[in-house]
């Protein structure tokens, strides 16, 4: 598909389709299902799985004259990723770091837009509190009407 000039971006939509919404967790499937299906170590080495990830999702959006890379002009999303987190070291080259050992609980500051939102791991914009306590409500609710409509969820 790169070949053929498909603009190709990687990114999360949802639990469903991965059963998770980590972006590094995609980073890692991304790189091992290439090498596995194409039985080449070297397929989808982790700066080309970065990439994807970056300007490559803003090529397949259109948007990458405004995101996707940090230039003078553009908006710009940058996370800080602890790298002496023990499932971090040593690191050899960062973006194998990036792609096989991180995980999202290794970001340790989160900036959008020039604002920061989230500094040494505390949320600065929003009540994690709150809000988690929401999620489990709701999550209470659909349980109970996936109970009474006698489905089975696994």
């Amino acid at each position: 598909m790169f070949d053929n000039g498909l603009r190709i971006g990687l990114g999360t939509d949802g639990p469903m389709s991965g059963n998770t919404i980590s972006t590094m967790d995609e980073f890692n499937q991304v790189a091992k299902v290439h090498k596995l299906v194409n039985k080449d170590r070297a397929a989808m080495p982790p700066v080309k799985v970065i990439e994807m990830a970056t300007i490559g999702a803003a090529r397949a959006l259109h948007m990458e004259d405004t995101i996707g890379s940090l230039e003078k002009g553009k908006l710009a999303d940058i996370i800080v990723v602890d790298t002496k987190a023990p499932n971090m070291v040593p690191v050899y080259n960062p973006y194998s770091a990036l792609v096989y050992s991180a995980y999202a609980t290794n970001v340790k500051h989160t900036i959008v837009d020039g604002k920061v939102l989230m500094e040494d791991r505390n949320m600065l914009t929003v009540d994690e509190t709150a809000i988690r306590d929401e999620a489990l409500a709701f999550a209470d609710k659909v349980r109970q009407t996936v109970v009474e409509s006698g489905e089975v969820v696994q």
